[in-house]
Formats: structure tokens, C-alpha cells, sequence
């Protein structure tokens, strides 16, 4: 088998390295479920690593070093069964980690059989997603609330560990989906060749001052505006399955680059001094031709920004030839003053 092409820590190049991602067979192995997570072992009770849950923040899966399978009970079940884990439900969480083994569910081994998983949250969203595939959330996930022993257990190893990999296989559901939803739905929606993903009517999370402005520029230059939040799951990969260029800002919301086609480009606007972990390997593994752009005052954070027409942005647009104005002073001036004045930021988005 060739070798997968893995990117390397700091998201700077590719690099041959001989792992292969499998799918590992376990006889009579073992699910122990705590809170969360579906602790999985093997028939000699050794622990099966990566199959606790990654923490949010964290790099690292969590590791089980202190329970004795040979001291416990186990109800017995005849079935082979394939491990998917804890399905997340957060939309930024379930593409870095839900997805890590879903690679799997294309593969002949593992078709027909029944999946175990946690459902978080979004269970409406999760159960459009796996129709997708062929599977009915009724009926063919399992969620052990119990110790149980199973005949045998299908592991896939993880496509994506952050801050370590990203394989080929990661990008596998995204494309499979596309392209699924494309056939399927052939014309039903409009197509934009370029887009600007907004998150100006976010109701929850971080938000950021002076994004409708920068927004509105790319408006009066051919972008289609889009608010993910207001749009089906299918039409929303519609458009991006379609359009040759995406705008946005830092965050969850450009991981959305996955359902596109290799080589769009999508440019990033910086909404503060840092680059999420995820969104290098994303870019990467899409093969997407990306732009970064400073888009931020000084002083923004994660949770706390505000975008502004930087020379950097300035320049971007000179070269397009794109037309704009910059912000009125007085309305810039009150911006920098709601930003800067933390009772008048809080009360900004309380009334909005």
C-alpha cells in the first residue's frame, strides 16, 4: 500500500510517512461507557487507544489506565459492530472530531453493520447526515448506557489528530457528502461563483464589530452574502460545492472550506492575532488556495474583536480593483469606543 501523505505539524509542506489508516478488528472485545465516552478494549482488557474523546483545548484523547475488565460484568451481544464514538454537537466540533472516523463508513467492511456512537447534540442535523449514508439513527447507532461485550468491534484509526496529522481519509466524508447532495439535488438551488460567509447574526458565541462594513464591501463587489445559520444543511453544501471563491473570517465558520471543491480559493479575514490549530490542516487537506488578510484592530482577541479597512485589506482590494470608501470618522470614532469601553461592547450586543 503507498504510503498517505501527511502534513506536517506546523501545516508548512507535505511529507511522505509510512502510516497506514486502517480499520482494526477486535474479537470479543469490550464497551464500557463513562459519561460521554465509549470506553473500548480489547478481549485481553487492554485499553484501545483514542477511543475516549478528545478535550476541547486539548490535544490529547482521554487515556484509561485504572479499570480491571476482568473484575466487571458484561452482557454478551453476537454482533460486529463499528466504533464511530462521540459524535459532538457543536458544528466547529463535529468536523475536527466527529468525523475523524468516518472515512469508514464507505468501506465494504463496515457497511450494514451497526455504529456506536454518543449523540451530544444537534440530533436533527445528525440524522440528515447519516440518511446520507444509509444509515437511520434509530435504528443503527447504539449507545450503550451498560458494559457490553461484543462479538467483534471495528475500530478505524482517527484520519485527523490535531497538532500531530491530517491523512487523505479525513477529507473522504466531506467529499462523499458533496458530491451526494449535488447529485441528488441537481439545480434545486442557485448558484454564486463567489460567496461571503457572514457572522453578523451569530446568536450565540463570539461576535465582532465591524463586519457588516468589510461585508458590505465584498457585497458591492460580487459577492453573494450568506448567514450559515439561516440555511439548510444541503443548500448550504450546494453553494459551497459551487462557488470558485469563499470570504470569511477566522473560526469555525471557514472549516466549511471541507465541502468545497480542491482549489477554491478562500480568503481569510484575521479577526485577531492568531490562526485556529484546525484551519492549516483544513486548508491543506482541501487543497484550497487560501489568502490571509488582517482584518483587526489593535486589541482584538478571540472573544472580543473589531474588524476595520487595514492597509492590508486596503491592498487586497486595490489589486482586484475593487471599488470602496472607507468608514466615515464619527461612525469609525464610536466603533473604537463601543470596542474599547467594556459596558458599552456588552450593551452593543444586548440590544442587538
Amino acid at each position: 500500500m503507498m504510503p498517505l501523505r501527511i502534513y506536517d505539524k506546523k501545516c508548512e509542506g507535505l511529507k511522505n510517512v509510512n502510516m497506514d489508516v486502517a480499520i482494526k478488528q477486535y474479537e470479543n472485545s469490550y464497551i464500557i461507557p463513562n459519561g460521554q465516552c465509549l470506553f473500548a478494549f480489547d478481549n485481553s482488557g487492554n485499553f484501545i487507544t483514542n477511543t475516549g474523546k478528545r478535550r476541547v483545548g486539548k490535544l490529547e484523547y482521554t487515556k484509561v489506565d485504572n479499570i480491571d475488565v476482568n473484575s466487571m460484568t458484561f452482557e454478551y451481544c453476537a454482533e460486529e459492530v463499528v466504533y464511530i464514538g462521540l459524535l459532538r454537537g457543536h458544528w466547529g466540533h463535529f468536523l475536527v472530531d466527529s468525523t475523524v472516523r468516518m472515512w469508514a463508513l464507505l468501506d465494504d467492511i463496515c457497511k450494514g453493520k451497526k455504529i456506536l456512537a454518543n449523540i451530544e447534540g444537534m440530533e436533527p442535523f445528525y440524522r440528515e447526515w447519516f440518511k446520507l449514508f444509509g444509515i437511520d439513527i434509530d435504528t443503527d447507532i447504539i449507545s450503550p448506557q451498560l458494559p457490553i461485550k461484543y462479538k467483534k468491534l471495528l475500530v478505524p484509526d482517527i484520519s485527523y489528530f490535531p497538532g500531530k496529522y491530517v491523512t487523505d481519509k479525513y477529507i473522504v466524508p466531506f467529499d462523499y457528502v458533496r458530491d451526494k447532495i449535488c447529485n441528488d439535488n441537481a439545480e434545486r438551488w442557485p448558484v454564486y461563483d463567489k460567496i461571503y460567509l457572514s457572522r453578523a447574526k451569530f446568536s450565540v458565541g463570539t461576535k465582532q464589530l465591524g463586519e457588516d462594513f468589510i461585508q458590505g464591501i465584498f457585497e458591492d463587489n460580487g459577492y453573494k452574502v450568506l448567514f450559515p445559520e439561516e440555511i439548510p444543511f444541503k443548500e448550504q453544501i450546494w453553494y459551497y460545492a459551487h462557488c470558485n471563491s469563499i470570504v470569511t473570517t477566522t473560526g469555525t465558520i471557514a472549516h466549511n472550506i471541507l465541502f468545497c471543491n480542491p482549489g477554491t480559493e478562500l480568503v481569510l479575514l484575521n479577526r485577531y492575532d492568531d490562526m485556529p490549530v484546525h484551519q492549516g490542516y483544513i486548508n491543506k487537506c482541501r487543497k484550497a488556495e487560501v489568502t490571509v488578510i488582517n482584518a483587526y484592530s489593535a486589541g482584538s482577541t478571540h472573544d472580543k474583536n473589531l474588524m476595520i479597512l487595514t492597509p492590508e485589506l486596503e491592498n487586497f482590494f486595490d489589486k482586484r480593483a475593487y471599488k470602496y470608501e472607507r468608514k466615515n470618522r464619527i461612525n469609525m470614532l464610536i466603533l473604537k469606543l463601543l470596542f474599547y469601553i467594556p459596558k458599552a461592547y456588552k450593551l452593543y450586543w444586548k440590544k442587538r
